[in-house]
């Protein structure tokens, strides 16, 4: 009889404990539901935010890039003064025409210049060379002085032969402006 009280007893603690766990599951799904409702709620809230600063970042840079529109012109419009239209344009075309003149005189200046020193340096090495296998044929120098002059005499050779290049195509836009007037 102990043994039919006792398996009843155990029967009506497990029945009370499995009913006391199904109320707490429902409990806990409603704990879950609102912990998943706040996840939901704050990552809501950082993409709104996140949308929000790329907004603002994209506002900026429109403004930023109105503000180097206006910034690169020269304006040359708004100060007419007492010109206007036509007048104001055939102005500035003689305006531009006069900068272009200094420009390519000033070209023109730098090229004869450029040229002098061309031939100066070309007379220095033509000089340098005879003299450094005058003193390679005397015996005054050994070889390897010898190799380290002539490869400062190769180099100043090669500097001399790219500014004569550049000088080339300095002409080569002159002339194009010659024809071009």
């Amino acid at each position: 009889m102990k043994k039919y009280i006792i398996i009843l007893l155990s029967f009506c603690f497990i029945l009370t404990a499995n009913s006391e766990l199904l109320a707490q599951k429902g409990k806990g799904k409603n704990k879950t539901e609102k912990v998943h409702k706040a996840k939901k709620d704050s990552l809501e809230k950082n993409v709104k935010e996140k949308h929000k600063g790329q907004k603002e970042k994209a506002l900026k840079k429109q403004d930023s890039s109105k503000k180097e529109m206006e910034k690169k012109g020269h304006a040359y419009g708004k100060n007419k003064g007492e010109l206007e239209g036509k007048e104001f344009g055939q102005e500035r075309a003689r305006q531009a025409k006069m900068i272009r003149e200094e420009r390519s005189k000033a070209l023109r200046e730098t090229i004869k210049s450029k040229d002098e020193k061309i031939k100066e340096a070309k007379d220095k090495i033509k000089k340098s060379k005879e003299k450094l296998k005058a003193s390679k044929d005397k015996g005054e120098i050994s070889e390897e002085e010898f190799d380290e002059k002539k490869a400062k005499i190769e180099k100043a050779e090669e500097s001399v032969k790219k500014l004569e290049e550049k000088i080339k195509k300095a002409k080569k836009l002159t002339e194009k402006e010659d024809t071009e007037d």
